[in-house]
């Protein structure tokens, strides 16, 4: 759950003043009445959310756009720095406004739906998993055997995200045969880049991450896509998250996703940004 990114804390005690007053999420019959759904996206999360010549991009952008339309609403985005950790994210997009004032947001996208998560975040009530996300090795084939025994890589330069799951899992398994080889980067698009340039002979990140990376390669390269040995989590749902006063926006958010998934909607959308849809497991 962990994320890479800190944010600054900067803000004064004023700022926190003020912001307590405009926090309250809006429930349904709220957001219906205003006419717009303020729908939490990261920033700079390729190929989920981010800016392309200035432009708002990604899956979550659209599948937001999608829940919108389909309330009679429009969309309107918060775009959210990382935070330490996946639970102070929650906090500053539902239930509780960042600490520089930005009110909440009605939903928040991209949020893990694992239930241990989910009940030590009280406050926030997570829903509708619309996609199963794993992780993935791409192996330069001339260099690296992808299918072969992960440990017989040695000697060989892997890519990750520094501080990212791949990067821990790679550089502590197979009693840390592999740990040499790890080459840090400051994001999977970057790791990726590596590989393809032949500056590394394999990357690992999550599939969407390695499937959106090798879009521009113009050679062939291997994807394997696990099990991977020793990796406690090999896979994992993702779905949005509400305040817990608006569990009737949930529940009716939860029936829209639901009607996307069965009317290929969904998948149409990952399709067009070139990523992979593993339908939810939950």
């Amino acid at each position: 759950m962990n994320r890479r990114h800190l944010l600054a804390m900067v803000a004064t005690l004023p700022l926190a003043a003020g912001f307590a007053r405009s926090t309250n999420a809006a429930p349904l019959d709220k957001v219906m009445a205003k006419g717009s759904l303020r729908i939490a996206i990261y920033r700079d999360n390729p190929p989920w959310s981010w800016r392309r010549e200035g432009k708002l991009v990604g899956i979550d952008v659209d599948l937001g756009r999608a829940l919108a339309e389909k309330l009679g609403v429009k969309p309107e985005f918060m775009e959210l720095t990382a935070d330490e950790n996946m639970d102070d994210d929650l906090r500053n997009a539902v239930w509780k406004g960042s600490i520089l004032g930005e009110p909440v947001a009605d939903v928040m996208m991209h949020v893990p739906h694992d239930r241990e998560f989910g009940l030590r975040n009280d406050m926030a009530v997570l829903t509708a998993p619309y996609h199963r996300e794993s992780f993935a090795l791409a192996c330069d084939p001339a260099r690296t055997d992808c299918k072969g025994s992960m440990a017989d890589m040695a000697g060989s330069a892997i890519a990750v995200e520094t501080d990212s799951v791949p990067d821990f899992y790679l550089t502590g398994a197979f009693g840390g045969r592999l740990r040499g080889d790890v080459v840090h980067h400051l994001s999977a698009a970057a790791a990726l880049a590596d590989l393809i340039t032949g500056d590394a002979g394999a990357a690992m990140a999550t599939l969407a991450q390695v499937e959106l990376g090798l879009s521009a390669a113009g050679r062939k390269l291997v994807v394997r896509r696990g099990p991977f040995p020793g990796l406690a989590k090999q896979g994992w749902d993702i779905g949005i998250a509400v305040k817990a006063d608006s569990r009737d926006l949930g529940y009716r958010l939860e029936d829209v996703m639901t009607g996307l998934l069965a009317d290929g909607t969904i998948a149409a959308i990952f399709t067009t940004h070139g990523i992979t849809h593993v339908p939810p497991g939950a």
